[in-house]
């Protein structure tokens, strides 16, 4: 069944009036709980520029400011309903009934489990979004057991893949680790590759051109110890107290631990006066300014899913030093000269150099560089050809004929749906067939008749929503 989906464009009124409804499952609007949050509103707002594609942000709670930022994109904010009895993200598995879907977006375990529940309910498409690996950041956890347990978070996340429609893996590292581990059921094929692309709203901001005397070298993370060996903070600690000259900025210290970050920092033999700790910063133009006031950011994850704080800073023409062992490392990896920015070492003196090497190198030669690698990462990675291919997708699955007794049809940028002369539509319980009498094209108010594969008739009926219900 053709949507015309080739013709699909930006900001574009010229199709129909039928659309793709599209809900994505999110715990805030903001980017508090960390990528997860970023992801999925940024996905949001890309999938909304497009006009044939209504997006629904469906979340537990969030403020009338959230609701504006959401609706200045065009984007409807849908908050649940509170249960007794459910924790506060299991209340998304009971979307409301007026709540058309025609495609859910779960995003991990913890936003990705209620799909199970809406797929059905909703008779609606599942795509699932993964963006770390479970198992092996296990490897490097400090609490109790944590290998066991990434195991069991890593199986339950390969099972919801296997029961979605359709995975998303975020950057080329977390995209060819679920291909892997899909590869059994064969179902490595629908996992599609989403690479991140430049932040706008980081991209507008200027760099001044004034060489300084110390250099500022940026880092992110919550600071526990977890984190320290997750996120390569010895790593950076180490690295930049060998540089006199150089000063080390963490960022993202939960409220009343300042001290207790500070002093592992210490421990690792970082001077007092060449440190400094600040909290989390849950405002974007707050983060702007310290891209203006920094000189680095370093990202030496010993494993990172992607890394979305190293792509805000090259977003905001900030220089970058990030681990090959990231989704962004190894996508940076694959543009010209990107590769002069990815380290493959866990050695601090390695580090030391390409800091070092980098501080050398004059201001103005410095920003040039990361100005032509933010262009070429541009380039390779646009949100907008991502996103058209992803809505493709979208519209594959929702024209396509379900595993279940539905047939459904979304015709996007399109009224009218085109059917070849004689369309087939197979699936393990359902068979259609439609018959185009007199033409090739048929609307999507018409009725078709068609039999089962148990020999009894069913009615399909059109509806002006596009989609078409198989009725037993």
């Amino acid at each position: 069944m053709a949507s015309n989906v080739s013709q699909l464009q930006e900001n574009d009124t010229s199709h129909g009036s039928s659309k793709l409804q599209v809900t994505i499952l999110a715990s805030e609007w903001g980017s508090s709980k960390g990528g997860l949050s970023t992801i999925n509103r940024e996905l949001a707002i890309q999938l909304a520029k497009y006009s044939n594609v209504e997006v629904t942000f469906w979340l537990t709670k969030c403020s009338e400011e959230d609701k504006k930022a959401a609706e200045s994109h065009g984007i409807s904010i849908r908050e649940a309903m509170r249960l007794p009895g459910y924790s506060e993200l299991d209340w998304l598995s009971f979307p409301p009934e007026d709540l058309r879907i025609d495609v859910v977006v779960g995003h991990g375990v913890k936003l990705g489990h209620q799909a199970q529940v809406i797929r059905k309910s909703h008779k609606c498409k599942w795509v699932q979004v993964v963006h770390h690996d479970p198992e092996e950041l296990g490897m490097f956890k400090c609490y109790e057991n944590p290998i066991s347990t990434g195991e069991e978070k890593h199986k339950t996340e390969i099972e919801l893949c296997q029961r979605a429609d359709f995975v998303v893996g975020v950057g080329p590292k977390l995209a060819e680790a679920f291909r892997r581990c899909l590869a059994f059921c064969k179902k490595h094929q629908d996992v599609f590759e989403f690479t991140p692309g430049i932040f706008d709203n980081f991209s507008s901001v200027q760099q001044v051109m004034d060489e300084r005397k110390q250099c500022s070298v940026l880092v992110f993370g919550r600071g526990d110890i977890e984190d320290f060996k997750v996120k390569g903070f010895d790593i950076a600690a180490r690295s930049v107290a060998a540089l006199s000259d150089t000063v080390l900025v963490f960022v993202g210290a939960p409220h009343g631990k300042h001290e207790e970050i500070a002093k592992r920092f210490v421990d690792l033999k970082i001077p007092e006066k060449r440190l400094r700790v600040k909290g989390y910063m849950d405002s974007r133009e707050a983060l702007k300014q310290l891209f203006c006031q920094v000189d680095l950011v370093l990202m030496p994850s010993r494993t990172e899913g992607f890394g979305l704080t190293g792509l805000e800073a090259l977003s905001a023409g900030l220089p970058v030093i990030v681990s090959k062992n990231s989704g962004f490392g190894e996508a940076l990896g694959s543009v010209p000269s990107g590769s002069l920015f990815v380290i493959d070492s866990e050695d601090p003196s390695v580090w030391t150099a390409a800091i070092k090497a980098m501080w050398n190198k004059d201001r103005k030669s410095r920003l040039d560089e990361v100005k032509d690698l933010r262009g070429s990462y541009s380039e390779r990675y646009s949100w907008s050809k991502q996103c058209k291919c992803l809505v493709e997708e979208m519209v594959k699955l929702v024209n396509g004929t379900s595993s279940e007794t539905e047939t459904t049809a979304q015709a996007v940028g399109a009224k009218e749906v085109e059917l070849n002369e004689n369309f087939t539509g197979t699936s393990s319980e359902t068979e259609v067939t439609a018959q185009a009498v007199g033409a090739k094209e048929v609307k999507l108010n018409e009725n078709f008749t068609g039999m089962q594969r148990n020999g009894s008739k069913f009615t399909a009926a059109g509806r002006s929503s596009g989609r078409i219900y198989v009725e037993q």
